[in-house]
């Protein structure tokens, strides 16, 4: 499988810090800086620094810029904004990626 002809689209399960998702990412395709797949008038990978599944940007970013802690950019770090803010980087992220199927398997 060729991940550069692949599409890939985001849809959120379950979390365990605050709830940064109802910022509509659910079913948002992958956005990077030479992929402009996000609903907002300018490029969110390239405003935010990172690739993520933004809308028309974020409330989370896991793949921004790391600024070691607090900084003053905004929304630009490794956030989520209900948990830190825009204006801090998170020291430690995990995301786990599964098949639907593991899903199904799950909710049956």
């Amino acid at each position: 499988m060729s991940l550069l002809s692949s599409v890939f689209f985001h849809k959120y399960f379950s979390f365990l810090s605050g709830d940064s998702i109802n910022y509509k990412h659910d079913n948002q395709k992958f956005s990077t800086k030479d992929r402009d797949n996000d609903r907002h008038k300018n490029s969110c990978a390239n405003v935010y620094k990172g690739g993520w599944w933004y809308n028309a940007c974020h409330d989370s970013n896991l793949n921004g810029v790391y600024h070691g802690g607090p900084h003053e950019s905004l929304a630009d770090g490794v956030n989520w904004k209900s948990f830190r803010g825009h204006k801090e980087s998170l020291d430690t992220t995990e995301m786990k990626i599964r098949p639907k199927s593991i899903r199904k398997k799950i909710n049956s």
